[in-house]
């Protein structure tokens, strides 16, 4: 059986085949491997000292320690494509072919951070719903009902309690499709988003994030109007 490193090593070898030398530009690593960037990238890719690294068992990616933390090369090419945007936006950056030497923009997803997570989730086994995003509660009368939320930028997002499991799976899906367009594993595959359910989500998701800028400001210490204005 092959090692990650061997696995790598042929799988590089064989894609450069297929590449047009002039615009590509291989770096090397640890290990005597080679990773594939863009050949605009070349000199600032250049101006670090690559590591392949190995974790999670087989899993293996390039990385560097640039200003004190280490950033692995997607990363890095997504931030040099990037340049307004920083490297915790930049997380959970996949590969189109599954070649984590292959650092070319065109083979890494634009889907980052949760709308990554969301693309590659399974659906969700054991819980009190069959639906992902959806949990059993139980009403003031002891009937059941549906609570509903999604992961979102600042963490778990409530968007509502329903009576039906169903409509509460389908209020998962609009939501989901307004955060991560349209990206994510729906609980209901192949339909169109709802447009009662839209209505509803994008209601949720206008509060939450609203709630989370005041929570926000209040932490940072900064003035309301009516601070400002020396009301009492």
């Amino acid at each position: 059986m092959q090692s990650p490193v061997e696995k790598t090593r042929a799988a590089v070898q064989t894609l450069i085949q297929s590449l047009d030398p002039a615009l590509i530009a291989l770096v090397a690593t640890s290990r005597d491997l080679e990773a594939i960037v863009d050949k605009r990238f070349d000199w600032q890719v250049r101006a670090h000292r690559w590591y392949a690294v190995i974790s999670r068992g087989d899993h293996i990616h390039a990385a560097a320690d640039i200003d004190g933390r280490r950033i692995s090369l997607q990363r890095y090419v997504m931030k040099l494509q990037y340049p307004d945007r920083t490297y915790d936006d930049l997380k959970q950056i996949s590969f189109e072919n599954k070649i984590t030497f292959d650092c070319r923009v065109s083979n890494l997803d634009h889907l980052v951070g949760r709308q990554a997570v969301m693309r590659n989730r399974r659906s969700k086994r054991n819980t009190s719903s069959q639906y992902k995003g959806v949990i059993k509660a139980l009403g003031p009368d002891g009937s059941p009902r549906w609570r509903t939320q999604i992961m979102a930028e600042h963490g778990s997002m409530g968007i509502g309690v329903y009576d039906d499991e169903h409509w509460a799976a389908t209020v998962y899906d609009a939501a989901a499709y307004l955060l991560f367009e349209g990206r994510a594993l729906y609980n209901l595959p192949g339909k169109s988003p709802d447009k009662d359910a839209l209505l509803i989500a994008a209601t949720k998701i206008a509060r939450y994030r609203a709630k989370a800028k005041r929570q926000k400001g209040a932490a940072a210490g900064w003035e309301t109007p009516m601070e400002v204005c020396g009301s009492t």
